[in-house]
């Protein structure tokens, strides 16, 4: 499971800054960021890279 964005957002926010707000909240949930039905962003990825070790064995 992995958080889903929508494309209809209200204010006009411009996709990028919609992933990046999602990425930000995915890292706390330990989850994928997910743009029209594709992974954009993966925890597994991120935690490898900036050493976050918070309960790998779960990601791996």
């Amino acid at each position: 499971m992995g958080l889903k964005l929508s494309t209809k957002r209200k204010g006009g926010a411009s996709k990028r800054r919609q992933i990046s707000d999602a990425i930000e909240i995915a890292k706390d949930y330990r989850t994928d960021v997910y743009w029209e039905g594709e992974v954009v962003w993966r925890y597994a990825d991120w935690a490898r890279q900036s050493g976050d070790r918070r309960d790998m064995a779960a990601v791996a």
